[in-house]
């Protein structure tokens, strides 16, 4: 049997104090080695991640303001379904034709002038087509004798019409007894949807035998 010698022992032996420097210039050679597998293939995948992330955040910001203008679209629709609905209304049930409310406002007001001793008949009733807009006006001429508060009476009465009745001019045109009673001239209007239909008396259309005379 052989005894292993100090000297074989020796030579089998590993001397990192030796070897230091070539383990040092493995690991750096491995570090460099690794460093470039990063900057060659890791990198370029984490700036393309970077990127797509970057894209991704705007994608979804443009997809925010995309939705709250859509969302807010949506409203102004809605807005302008209601007041479409809300002019429809209007010009049907509040404007009409002259047709269909110039005999209840004439009625109206013959009532209203009954109520202040205003002779009906002295009511002076005037249609025009108003330029341009495919509605007409009609104005009623309206004379009142009174005082002030008589003339506030009469005011309220046309503005709390169920028709839109619009007191357009108030003028006055005499005084008596120191200016207590007024003498005025009181001009409403309302309007209408359609072109207006005359008011005033049919023209007389001549009879047969006056027509060689």
């Amino acid at each position: 049997m052989t005894r292993k010698t100090p000297l074989s022992r020796s030579k089998g032996w590993f001397d990192l104090r030796e070897n230091l420097w070539r383990i040092v210039a493995v690991l750096g050679v491995l570090l460099l080695l690794n460093l470039g597998f990063y900057l060659l293939l890791n990198l370029p995948r984490l700036r393309s991640l970077q990127n797509l992330e970057e894209r991704r955040n705007s994608a979804a910001r443009d997809l925010r303001g995309t939705q709250t203008r859509c969302d807010r679209m949506r409203e102004l629709l809605a807005l302008h379904d209601e007041e479409s609905k809300r002019l429809d209304d209007f010009y049907t049930n509040v404007l009409g034709s002259q047709m269909d409310r110039m005999t209840s406002i004439q009625k109206e007001v013959r009532s209203i002038a009954t109520e202040f001793h205003i002779d009906p008949e002295s009511i002076d009733y005037n249609s025009q087509e108003i330029a341009g807009s495919g509605m007409a006006q009609f104005q009623i001429t309206i004379p009142l004798v009174g005082g002030y508060p008589n003339l506030r009476q009469f005011i309220n009465r046309i503005e709390s019409s169920k028709h839109l009745l619009i007191v357009d001019s108030v003028e006055l045109t005499g005084a008596r007894e120191g200016g207590a009673m007024l003498s005025l001239t009181i001009k409403i209007s309302t309007v209408f949807s359609s072109p207006p239909l005359p008011t005033g008396p049919p023209s007389a259309t001549p009879a047969p035998g006056d027509a060689g005379a």
